[in-house]
């Protein structure tokens, strides 16, 4: 049996950096407990370079992720991260929300959501793993 080193963190702690050309950088955590079929194909796709759409309460992330229903919620809080199974959304909340779909949860903003706030239509965002030399090297 191995052992993982004594820094390798949580298992189902994904720690992400979301980027967007000259405006700046947030924390993004995602949890494969959440829904770990959506957080695994999420992390099996980054880096993520994806435009974004704009709404008052949330902003989305265009994928080509096709994931199904995994333990959906419909409220949300501000900072929370989830997938829209039907459209391949990955959704930022930018304040608390009542979906009309279902969402799979996977994570939250832990610094700077402020980034999201400022974002506007057609602005790309970098996702990629803070633990992935990709992460580094495609800026």
């Amino acid at each position: 049996m191995t052992t993982a080193p004594a820094d390798a963190g949580s298992v189902s702690r994904i720690e992400c950096v979301a980027k967007v050309r000259e405006k700046g950088e947030a924390r993004v955590a995602l949890f494969r407990h959440l829904a770990p079929l959506t957080v695994d194909a999420i992390v099996g796709a980054l880096p993520l370079d994806s435009r974004v759409s704009v709404n008052p309460a949330m902003t989305s992330l265009f994928t080509q992720l096709q994931v199904g229903v995994e333990k959906p919620r419909l409220v949300f809080e501000r900072s929370d991260v989830a997938f829209l199974a039907s459209g391949g959304l990955l959704c930022v909340f930018l304040k608390g929300a009542k979906s009309d779909r279902p969402l799979n949860p996977v994570g939250k903003v832990e610094s700077g959501i402020e980034l999201f706030d400022g974002i506007k239509p057609g602005d790309v965002v970098r996702l990629s793993s803070t633990g992935s030399p990709a992460a580094e090297t495609q800026t």
